[in-house]
């Protein structure tokens, strides 16, 4: 069966289970589904398969997306079950989903741009559809992102942090899936984000902005709530704590029985043991060969971003032993302002309630 593109036909096998048929984005208004034509190793390779990622492709193409859903509803052919990574940011996700990609049991997709658009269409646009069609654009993106990768079995979506408030329509409707949610506490993240340049820094409050949007929480304390009246260090405070409010309040409504967390510190710590349990988690029982290979220096000793560069532990918490030096003022004068609202939302006992391997 061949399906028209605008310049072209493919054909449904094709579109339905050829990882270099990558799905990529969506056009609302248009009805179109956009595809990358790009050879598996590139999403190994890219740091991240979003609108960085596209001008590496060999090609693209669009079909109708209510032919594409109407494809996916006929077909038989079983597909593979994803296991996500969620985030709030600076926490080394992009290191784990690496790792993790060493083996041949896992294919980590980077944050695919598909699932940001999705979760910029949950904030915009969500109400102008049924339940019914959400739960379709939503699931049937994430089925036609869990293809059969010749280089692992299990696809493992690493979200953006953005996408965040997808975590309770995956548990609603995808309720077999795996969920890992990665975080670190205040301090390491008012650090890590005094360690970025100032192109990323401006951006904070519309990410702040965005993320009260998600849930009750401006409507629950409005007195934290304003972004223009935080410092720069207050945004991102505000960042981290809303980031695991509605991580809180989305995994209390639905069965989270298959959400753990991690904090990234622990994950640093002790990276074998972090990798067996996340493994097993994921439902594959590593061997000792296996994590070496998840461990390999070529990973664990590279910046996860700038795979050109050398980076590791060790130089990571150098660098935060520094900024900690120079801000400490300012970071401990933040962390004591929202100390009190974090402990009485009980952020941080929820996360470590559901931790990894315990």
């Amino acid at each position: 069966m061949l399906i028209p593109t605008k310049e072209f036909q493919i054909t449904a096998a094709a579109l339905m289970f050829d990882p270099d048929c990558f799905i990529f984005d969506f056009n609302p208004d248009k009805q179109t589904t956009k595809f990358l034509l790009v050879e598996e190793q590139y999403l190994d390779l890219a740091p991240f398969v979003d609108i960085r990622f596209e001008p590496l492709a060999k090609g693209h193409f669009s079909v109708s997306t209510s032919e594409l859903f109407k494809l996916e509803s006929m077909h038989n052919m079983p597909r593979q079950q994803a296991a996500f990574i969620f985030h709030h940011a600076f926490v080394c996700s992009t290191l784990l989903a690496r790792c993790l990609n060493q083996i041949d049991a896992f294919f980590s997709l980077k944050e695919p741009w598909i699932i940001r658009r999705l979760s910029d269409f949950k904030r915009t646009q969500r109400n102008t559809i049924t339940d019914a069609k959400w739960r379709q654009m939503l699931v049937n993106n994430i089925n036609l992102l869990s293809k059969n990768y010749h280089g692992g079995k299990t696809p493992v979506i690493k979200a953006t942090n953005t996408a965040n408030n997808l975590i309770i329509d995956v548990l609603k409707y995808l309720p077999g899936q795996k969920i890992l949610y990665l975080y670190s506490d205040l301090e390491s993240f008012l650090i890590s984000n005094l360690k970025k340049p100032k192109d990323t820094q401006i951006k904070m409050p519309a990410l702040a902005t965005g993320f009260l949007a998600d849930g009750d929480f401006r409507r629950r304390f409005p007195q934290y709530s304003d972004v223009d009246k935080l410092s720069f260090l207050q945004v991102c405070a505000l960042i981290w704590l809303v980031s695991l409010y509605n991580f809180k309040c989305s995994t209390e409504k639905f069965d989270s029985s298959n959400v753990r967390t991690l904090e990234m510190n622990k994950f640093l710590a002790d990276m074998p043991g972090t990798l067996n349990s996340l493994s097993s988690f994921y439902q594959h029982q590593a061997t000792a060969l296996e994590i070496e290979a998840m461990l390999d220096p070529k990973i664990t000793q590279t910046d996860a971003k700038h795979q050109n560069l050398l980076y590791g532990k060790d130089k990571k918490q150098a660098e935060s032993t520094q900024v900690l030096k120079q801000y400490s003022t300012e970071i401990n004068k933040t962390v004591h302002w929202l100390r009190p609202l974090a402990e009485d939302l009980k952020v941080l006992e929820y996360c470590c309630s559901r931790q990894l391997g315990a």
